[in-house]
């Protein structure tokens, strides 16, 4: 008990320590909130990622399993989601930030009732990546438990990172 009271007093006394104590407490809150979201989702354990083949709004197939060589990061949307509609142009920051051909962003909508949900949701954000009709399939498949919903898949098809909810272009980039 007196070396948590030395410890209180210390944090108390001590500026830096205050902060440093503080932004701990924030990293902590904020690696919890992280952990819950993510939590049930296809883990990122370097597994093999489920193929799909999904018509794009262009009307191009996209089979995952053909983009092997390449990263890719796949954005599971609803048409629905306001977090998606905040965090989607973070998609377009990336693909222009990333001219590369190693690299590779398809946003995937689920949760629609008509497909035209998702060319409106593509329209109105001006997505400049390849945009596909999803299917419950994928939501089992990534067992999707909210939106959005990334994956970052390495060259050998292997999930590496997953993260649920809003993610800035910083976070998509320091994971790719």
């Amino acid at each position: 008990m007196k070396n948590i009271k030395k410890i209180i007093k210390f944090i108390k006394d001590n500026k830096w320590a205050s902060i440093l104590f503080e932004v701990s407490i924030i990293v902590a809150i904020l690696w919890a909130f992280s952990w819950y979201q993510n939590r049930g989702t296809l883990a990122a354990d370097e597994q093999p990622a489920p193929n799909f083949d999904l018509k794009s709004l262009s009307g191009n197939n996209y089979q995952l399993s053909n983009l092997k060589g390449k990263k890719v990061v796949v954005y599971f949307f609803a048409p629905w989601c306001n977090v998606c509609h905040l965090s989607a142009g973070n998609l377009n920051d990336l693909r222009e930030a990333r001219t590369d051909d190693e690299l590779e962003i398809l946003a995937v909508g689920l949760s629609y009732e008509y497909p035209a949900e998702i060319q409106d949701f593509a329209n109105e954000l001006q997505l400049n990546i390849p945009v596909l009709y999803g299917t419950d399939q994928q939501m089992q498949d990534y067992q999707i438990r909210g939106f959005p919903t990334y994956f970052v898949i390495d060259e050998e098809g292997r999930v590496t990172h997953r993260s649920v909810g809003y993610s800035t272009e910083i976070g998509l980039r320091l994971r790719t």
